[in-house]
């Protein structure tokens, strides 16, 4: 325990509850346990976001930036606002946390207020296919410039790290991701939930993603309908239809084809969780970026995960996982593979607990 209470800022993400992606579940993650042991957290949340707007969220106290209507804008705005009130506040925080180098004028801003701070600067955002070129510039320069001028900067990822410390001349601190908690649904449920998208325990292959070129859903797709099934007895499940961009509608066409079934985006846990733990095996295409939250959550649930060959994936999964080569998928591989999940469980109980990331940050705040 700390002798004296501190006040830390977490800045960068839409805030809480964490109902959109990897760096909200981090921050609850991480300030639920900074609560617990004797800090006071700040969550920056933005106005823009969807859903009620709380003042307390389980101890932790919400600050709302209104943001840009215009999604394009949005991070640049919300950023700049949320260094402004830093900077109106700034007596009263002894640490700021920031997350995402895309928020780099509101870094820039935050850092002449003196306050020590540190910035988890996600992946390797410029590698995104989908991107046009000028986004790729501004966030490959900013990542670049973040690294000039910030004294502390926090990589998920091994690789990250070992990125940063090549091209940008930079040494950052490694805190992995956390692995979620396994939800518990009933036997009934698991039943009716299944019985709705026409599934069978242990039957089919389950992909959830963004429908993103990066992700490889259309790819992993393709090549599945190619796959020689002698007696068919495996589907292909793709979730997280959502935009109807050109690369998600000719993936959503090859719905009902060759045992290929397309969902749109499910956000129940509850659905997700049996939809995982059902699967035959989990297939993560994911190929930018650090630590993937979503290949943590098959890890949790699934009895086969098999994976893009890339540093990312190989750094999470370890040697003795499943890969497969993105030219050339061998589903047979996964078929004729073990039951994969004591050695899955052992691994994130070992690399990638919350209580150590937690742990990691508070010492950073200490140091």
């Amino acid at each position: 325990m700390i002798k004296e209470k501190k006040r830390i800022a977490f800045c960068g993400t839409r805030g809480l509850p964490a109902n959109y992606g990897g760096f909200e579940t981090a921050v609850d993650e991480i300030t639920k346990r900074f609560v617990e042991n004797g800090y006071e957290c700040d969550v920056f949340c933005r106005n823009s976001s969807e859903g009620n707007q709380p003042r307390l969220y389980q101890g932790r106290k919400l600050i709302y930036v209104k943001g840009s209507k215009k999604r394009t804008l949005d991070t640049f705005v919300s950023s700049v606002q949320t260094s402004f009130y830093i900077m109106k506040h700034r007596k009263q925080y002894d640490y700021i946390f920031w997350f995402n180098n895309a928020n780099i004028l509101g870094i820039l801003l935050t850092l002449i207020t003196g306050i020590p701070l540190a910035v988890n600067t996600d992946g390797l955002e410029w590698r995104r296919a989908k991107w046009s070129f000028p986004f790729k510039a501004f966030y490959f320069i900013s990542s670049f410039i973040i690294s000039l001028f910030c004294k502390r900067l926090i990589s998920d990822s091994k690789s990250i790290q070992e990125y940063y410390k090549k091209h940008f001349f930079k040494s950052t601190t490694f805190i992995a991701y956390g692995s979620p908690e396994k939800i518990s649904v009933t036997e009934d449920r698991k039943a009716e939930i299944l019985k709705s998208y026409n599934l069978e325990d242990d039957k089919y292959f389950l992909q959830i993603t963004r429908f993103e070129p990066d992700n490889l859903p259309y790819e992993i797709a393709m090549q599945f309908s190619d796959f020689n099934q002698s007696d068919g007895q495996y589907k292909m499940v793709i979730v997280g239809y959502k935009d109807a961009t050109s690369y998600a509608s000719k993936l959503k066409k090859m719905s009902g084809k060759d045992g290929i079934v397309i969902l749109d985006a499910i956000y129940d846990k509850e659905v997700l969780a049996v939809l995982r733990e059902s699967a035959f095996c989990y297939i993560h295409g994911n190929s930018v970026g650090g630590t993937n939250p979503a290949l943590l959550e098959a890890m949790k649930c699934c009895k086969r995960v098999m994976a893009i060959d890339g540093p990312f994936s190989k750094e999470v999964l370890g040697e003795d996982g499943l890969f497969f080569d993105p030219m050339s998928i061998d589903f047979q591989k996964a078929i004729n593979s073990n039951n994969q999940s004591e050695y899955m469980n052992k691994r994130l109980t070992d690399k990638y607990d919350w209580n150590q990331v937690a742990s990691k940050y508070m010492d950073l705040v200490e140091a």
